[in-house]
C-alpha cells in the first residue's frame, strides 16, 4: 500500500549538564589548538570549553556565536567528527572531546532561556544590502552585515526561510524548533525578511540598484538533476529534493510504494533512503555507481542508512525502468560497473555490457546531485564557469556586475552546513570592505 510521507521525531541526543562539565574537564585547552584550525568557522573551541568548566554557559554560547551564529543547527547536521573532533589531541586518550554535543547543549539552553542571547547591534554605517536566498550562507551573511552596521533585507522565493534547513534536512536529524529559534534570532537582530518573492521577476534589477548599495546572491543549488532513463511512467519517479521537501512541508505530500529504488551516492541520497525505511517502506535499495571508498558522504549518515536496513548496491547503475499494467512501475533494469582511472587520476565508473540484472520496484527516486537554477543567472547576465556555477572575483566575491556579489554553493563546492555558514560570513566581510573602502 502507498504510504503518505510525513515528518519524524528528532533522534539526536543532547548531553546532560553533569556529562558536559565532566567532558569539558577532559579538554587540554590547547594553545594554538588544532580543533580551531579544523573548524570551518574558526570557533574558539578551548575558549568556550573553558567557560563551560566554570559553569558560564551563557558566556560560552556568546563566544561560539561570535564565529558561528547557528550552533544548534551545525552541531546536529555537520560532520564535527570529521573536522574539529578528528584532530583533537585527546583522540588517542579516551576519545576526542565531544565538541558537537557541548555546542548542542549550549544552543538548547538558549532555546529554553527566558532571554535568549542576542549580540548588540552597532549604529548604522548608512549602507543597505539585499540578500537573495535565506539558506545558511544568506543567513550567516546577514548576521555579519548587521553586526557591521549595515541594513539588511533578505528575499526568499519560498514562503518560509531557511533554504536547505527547512526543506532538505530530515527532521530525525534536526527538529523545527531548533531551526525556528536560530533563524528567528537572525530576524531579531533587525534583519528584514520578504518571503514568496522571486527577485528578477517581482522586483527587477534596476529597482534593486536604486534601493540598495549591494546585492548578495546566496541561491544555493536549487535544481535537482535527473537521469534520462526510458520510462512511460513519470508519476512514480521523484527526485531526492522533492522527497525531502515533502518530509518537511505540510502542503507537499507525496506517496511512495513498498519497493523503492534510490539512485545516487551522496548525503541526500542516504537521507532519502533512510527516511523511506523510517516510514516502514518494505524494501529500499540504493544504487551507487562506484564503491564505498569513493562515496562522498559523512560517516554518521552512512551508518544511519546502513543501520536502518537500506540495501546498498555498489558499482551499479540504472539502465531502464520497466512498467506493467496501467503504466505502473514494475521493475528496474540495472548494469554492473567497473572502475577505471583516467590519465588525470580521476576514477570513473564504466557500465559493463551484458551485466544486466533486475530489481523489483514501484517507486524510483533520483538523487544524483543539483545544479544552479539558471533563471536568475541568465536574467542578470552573470558569467558562469563550465560547471554552471556563478563566477566571482576570489578576493571580493564580486560577479561581472559590480553591484552583485555571490557566495555559497552557487559559486563553489560547499559540502556542509557549517562550511556554508563560513562562506556567508566571509562574503559579508568582503562586501563591507568594498562598501566602506
Amino acid at each position: 500500500m502507498p504510504k503518505v510521507i510525513k515528518g519524524f521525531t528528532e533522534e539526536t541526543r543532547t548531553i546532560s549538564f553533569p556529562e558536559a562539565i565532566e567532558e569539558a574537564g577532559r579538554c587540554y585547552l590547547c594553545h594554538d589548538a588544532p580543533c580551531c584550525k579544523a573548524s570551518p568557522t574558526g570557533t574558539d573551541i578551548p575558549g568556550f570549553i573553558s567557560r563551560m568548566r566554570s559553569r558560564n554557559f551563557r558566556g560560552a554560547l556568546r563566544l561560539v556565536r561570535e564565529s558561528n551564529f547557528f550552533p544548534g543547527i551545525t552541531s546536529r547536521v555537520s560532520p564535527y567528527d570529521e573536522q574539529c573532533e578528528e584532530v583533537c589531541l585527546r583522540r588517542k586518550y579516551g576519545g576526542p572531546i565531544r565538541i558537537s554535543e557541548l555546542e548542542r547543549l549550549l544552543a538548547d539552553c538558549d532555546i529554553k532561556a527566558k532571554r535568549p542571547y542576542l549580540p548588540a547591534v552597532p549604529e548604522s554605517v548608512g549602507k543597505t544590502v539585499a540578500i537573495v536566498g535565506s539558506g545558511p550562507t544568506g543567513l550567516a551573511a546577514a548576521v555579519e552585515l548587521v553586526l557591521s552596521g549595515c541594513k539588511v533585507i533578505i528575499y526568499e522565493s519560498s514562503r518560509i526561510p531557511g533554504g536547505v534547513l527547512t526543506k532538505g534536512v530530515p527532521s530525525y536529524l534536526i527538529n523545527d524548533r531548533v531551526i525556528d529559534h536560530e533563524v528567528g534570532s537572525v530576524l531579531n537582530l533587525g534583519v528584514d525578511l520578504v518571503t514568496g518573492i522571486n527577485v528578477g521577476e517581482n522586483i527587477n534589477l534596476v529597482s534593486l540598484k536604486n534601493s540598495y548599495d549591494a546585492m548578495l546572491l546566496a541561491i544555493g543549488m536549487g535544481r535537482a538533476r535527473r537521469l534520462d532513463v526510458a520510462s512511460s511512467n513519470k508519476s512514480e519517479i521523484f527526485t531526492g529534493i522533492e522527497i525531502l521537501e515533502s518530509l518537511k512541508l505540510k502542503e507537499k505530500r507525496l506517496r511512495v510504494g513498498d519497493k523503492v529504488v534510490v539512485v545516487g551516492g551522496g548525503n541526500v541520497s542516504l537521507d532519502v533512503a533512510s527516511s523511506m525505511r523510517k516510514l516502514d517502506v518494505e524494501s529500499v535499495t540504493l544504487l551507487y555507481r562506484k564503491d564505498r571508498q569513493h562515496m562522498p558522504v559523512f560517516q554518521n549518515r552512512y551508518d544511519i542508512c546502513r543501520d536502518s536496513g537500506v540495501k546498498i548496491l555498489f558499482r551499479a547503475v540504472l539502465k531502464q525502468i520497466t512498467t506493467g499494467p496501467q503504466e505502473a512501475i514494475k521493475e528496474v533494469v540495472c548494469l554492473k560497473t567497473e572502475l577505471k582511472e583516467s590519465e588525470d587520476g580521476k576514477v570513473g565508473a564504466v557500465p559493463v555490457e551484458g551485466s544486466e540484472f533486475v530489481l523489483p520496484a514501484d517507486t524510483v527516486i533520483f538523487s544524483i546531485g543539483q545544479e544552479v537554477d539558471r533563471m536568475l543567472v541568465d536574467l542578470f547576465s552573470l558569467e558562469t564557469g563550465e560547471d554552471g556555477k556563478i563566477k566571482v572575483d576570489p578576493e571580493t566575491n564580486r560577479t561581472n556586475d559590480p553591484f552583485i556579489f555571490a557566495a555559497g554553493s552557487c559559486v563553489e563546492r560547499t559540502d556542509t552546513i557549517i562550511e556554508a555558514v563560513a562562506k556567508g560570513r566571509e562574503a559579508a566581510r568582503r562586501i563591507v570592505k568594498q562598501l566602506l573602502g
